[in-house]
């Protein structure tokens, strides 16, 4: 793994884990594109790119004890907004892991929210995502790459 000493503050940076980082925080036609592109000419960087990336999907999929810890971790409000635009069926999967009551008291406060820009959607992902990651990094839950 290529590593480079920033010379400002003396610290190594991990240019595999930050160009994952970047391609994470694009959206996932545009991130998806590059990774083919890159994969034409390197195919076992895009594998290592793509294995460093993680994805607001993958917090939804978490076992439903790491799932409370995220949700307990942000504002209903914005775990609410960050589910509008799913696919029905990841919401439905995401909802299974909490009871029926809390289930619904998510989807009314979803509707009750009215309607909301595209782009205030994905910056509430990311910012359950970068919980999430938090939460990871803390040892707390355990994201898996995609």
């Amino acid at each position: 793994m290529a590593k480079e000493k920033n010379g400002k503050e003396g610290r190594e940076i991990d240019g595999m884990k930050e160009a994952s980082s970047l391609l994470a925080g694009l959206d996932g036609p545009s991130r998806d594109r590059i990774l083919k592109e890159i994969a034409q000419k390197d195919p076992a960087m895009a594998a290592k790119l793509k294995s460093g990336i993680f994805t607001f999907a993958q917090v939804l999929l978490l076992p439903p004890v790491e799932l409370f810890k995220v949700a307990k971790s942000v504002s209903s409000d914005l775990l609410t907004l960050s589910l509008r635009g799913l696919d029905p069926q990841l919401l439905d999967d995401f909802l299974k892991g909490f009871s029926e009551r809390q289930a619904k008291a998510i989807r009314d406060e979803m509707l009750s929210q009215g309607p909301r820009k595209l782009s205030e959607v994905q910056v509430a992902q990311e910012k359950v995502l970068e919980i999430a990651k938090a939460l990871h990094e803390s040892g707390e839950i355990t994201l898996k790459r995609r």
